[in-house]
């Protein structure tokens, strides 16, 4: 996201308006040997986040997912736009999202039809905040929010 930044005031914050759950840190080792950290966390209503460290403390992601059918979904991937790193507009952001939605909706549903399967995947067109990129995922079940920064070596 940005040299510096640990994101563990916004995870706290949004773990605690969303009553998530989150894990302690897991290290995972990745094929090229190095670890990277990884903060996950789950909501009562099916809401889950997860947090990536490049270097165990810089956060380099964020992937937040809710239900597609969840009543509160946007609100909360909407509070996964308002990382406080430095640059992101987060009026922009939270109306890129909601724009996202709704165009991941008509793909997702004209591929539905087309294809005839539930099970079907699109994407939305990226959104560059500051130093981070977002994309929305829509998928049978479920969106994911991803949001991604620079990772620091």
């Amino acid at each position: 996201m940005a040299v510096g930044y640990t994101g563990k005031g916004f995870l706290a914050r949004l773990a605690k308006d969303w009553k998530l759950k989150l894990d302690k840190p897991v290290d995972q080792e990745m094929p090229d040997g190095k670890k990277r950290t990884y903060v996950h966390g789950r909501g009562r209503s099916g809401t889950t986040v997860s947090a990536g460290y490049a270097d165990h403390a810089n956060m380099s992601s964020l992937v937040c997912r809710s239900g597609a059918k969840q009543s509160d979904g946007l609100g909360f991937l909407a509070a996964c736009t308002g990382l406080d790193v430095t640059g992101i507009d987060h009026g922009k952001a939270s109306a890129w999202l909601e724009q996202a939605k709704k165009e991941t909706d008509s793909l997702y549903n004209k591929r539905v039809a087309e294809t005839g399967m539930k099970e079907e995947y699109v994407v939305s067109g990226a959104f560059t905040a500051g130093p981070v990129v977002m994309v929305l995922h829509r998928g049978y079940d479920s969106y994911s929010l991803r949001i991604l920064g620079g990772a620091v070596e």
